[in-house]
């Protein structure tokens, strides 16, 4: 059976090791190979482990679901986090998740549609892959990085993906250099070549309120709807 491994001070249990994923050199702070192993994430709204996967949308009408690690990660320091998604369903589709570090809670969860299940959290910073044209969207492809829950306004960090994001299992790594404030996002399909899809300087201490963060991922759908599934995770805090 495959293992959630969380590899923190913080927690206290038997560590169980698994095979790295491709990341810089660090302390491995978070690795689901899957997420079969059961509860090590705190749930809300849509969000449930679904066989190997973690599902955040199971294809309903206005769902909005979230999922947090139980370790915080401190923002202070760089870290490397990779995760694979897919998200599936009919030609009408919506909307899109979410990678997402927060401070309103161990259980918050944003609105449904637009908001992606992240929208209206104060204390936030959320890259979304957003799969359906809302009125302030670019197109119905793309990737942002949203500071305080601003879901449904006009993006200033936005860049439409360089592959299809909807139907197919997409890999995104987000990097955050602490040092020089940066945050990168690169994409690519499974088989694919990696993409670097956007670079944001960024204080990310003063958007999580100057605390540590719950990290995790959010997903929703308004009146179109989509299965929005994670199938693996890693997070890496970088020497």
């Amino acid at each position: 059976m495959c293992a959630a491994t969380i590899l923190a001070a913080a927690l206290a249990g038997t560590v169980t090791s698994t095979a790295a994923s491709a990341a810089p050199t660090g302390s491995k702070v978070i690795s689901y190979t899957d997420f079969s192993a059961g509860p090590g994430l705190r749930m809300a709204g849509s969000a449930a482990v679904d066989g190997t996967a973690l599902r955040l949308t199971g294809g309903s009408k206005r769902e909005a679901g979230a999922a947090w690690s139980r370790v915080k990660i401190n923002p202070r320091m760089s870290f490397d986090t990779a995760f694979e998604v897919s998200m599936t369903g009919a030609v009408g589709h919506a909307d899109g998740i979410a990678f997402v570090l927060q401070n309103d809670g161990p259980t918050a969860i944003g609105g449904h549609g637009g908001s992606i299940g992240y929208g209206g959290m104060t204390h936030s910073v959320a890259v979304e892959l957003d799969t359906f044209r809302n009125p302030n969207d670019v197109d119905n492809n793309h990737v942002a990085v949203v500071t305080a829950g601003a879901a449904g306004e006009v993006q200033p960090v936005v860049a439409p993906s360089p592959i299809q994001m909807f139907g197919q299992t997409v890999r995104v790594r987000t990097t955050w250099l602490a040092g020089s404030k940066t945050l990168k996002v690169r994409v690519k399909a499974l088989g694919g070549q990696e993409m670097k899809i956007l670079e944001k300087k960024i204080d990310l201490r003063k958007a999580l309120g100057y605390k540590k963060a719950f990290v995790g991922f959010t997903g929703g759908t308004g009146e179109d709807v989509s299965v929005q599934k994670i199938n693996s995770w890693t997070l890496k805090v970088m020497d």
